[in-house]
């Protein structure tokens, strides 16, 4: 099931690439010197946006048959940057996201339980970006992005077996640096899209979970990877000026 997501999300990508090439292949003209869009003094604005609507019936899962179960969750990430020299900008991100889930879960004893799960994170990270260009007309460039920051994640899921409730509240803050490479094409004159994958990243994490008021476990950690993260790619839309 996970795999067969992350192929959706890859198929997905490269289609909507494939449309922008032909597209900025089109519209896009030789850039000259004095309108090229990445040039020191220039600023730039982006959003990149995701959301999930999905309903699954009598899913037999290793632990646990999902009886019925409706998600809903949207995720968005605002940016903006100033370029201090040609192709080198510095900037900051927002990321903002909820989810909810409710259904009806099946245990591997035949308990039932009426499960409803919801969570909101948000996130604020300082960036900079740099971008190389590919050929002479300007449409195509590699980028290179560091991300330094933080993000904040509320969870609560209420459990209801044999009309016994147990309410459990998660609350995790992560600490984290993070290199994000990838590609971005000019569609039209400073009108861009990127799409970029996490490579690497560092992360230092404190979760709490209470469960009915009280407190349950803490947990403290610190990661790092070097592997490509694809559940992190991501599509984004900019517009230089």
């Amino acid at each position: 099931m996970k795999n067969s997501v992350i192929y959706c999300s890859e198929a997905y990508i490269l289609g909507c690439l494939f449309v922008l090439l032909n597209f900025s292949s089109a519209k896009a003209q030789l850039d000259s010197s004095s309108n090229y869009f990445l040039k020191k003094g220039k600023v730039y604005t982006g959003v990149t946006f995701g959301f999930d609507n999905s309903k699954i019936e009598n899913e037999d899962r290793l632990i646990v048959l999902i009886e019925d179960r409706k998600n809903n969750s949207f995720d968005a990430k605002f940016d903006g940057g100033y370029f201090i020299k040609d192709n080198w900008s510095v900037g900051g991100l927002i990321n903002y996201g909820s989810s909810r889930r409710e259904g009806v879960d099946v245990s591997t004893q035949n308990i039932r339980s009426q499960v409803n799960q919801a969570s909101k994170f948000w996130g604020i990270y300082g960036t900079t970006k740099f971008y190389i260009p590919l050929e002479a007309k300007n449409r195509f460039f590699l980028f290179s992005e560091v991300l330094l920051g933080g993000s904040f994640n509320n969870q609560l899921k209420e459990s209801t077996t044999d009309a016994v409730l147990t309410r459990t509240f998660i609350k995790d803050r992560v600490a984290e640096l993070r290199f994000v490479p990838g590609i971005m094409i000019k569609v039209v004159r400073g009108f861009g899209v990127e799409t970029g994958a996490q490579i690497a990243g560092v992360n230092a994490k404190w979760s709490r979970t209470m469960v009915n008021g009280e407190p349950y476990t803490k947990k403290e950690s610190v990661s790092a990877n070097l592997s490509i993260n694809l559940l992190r790619l991501s599509l984004g839309f900019y517009y230089f000026f």
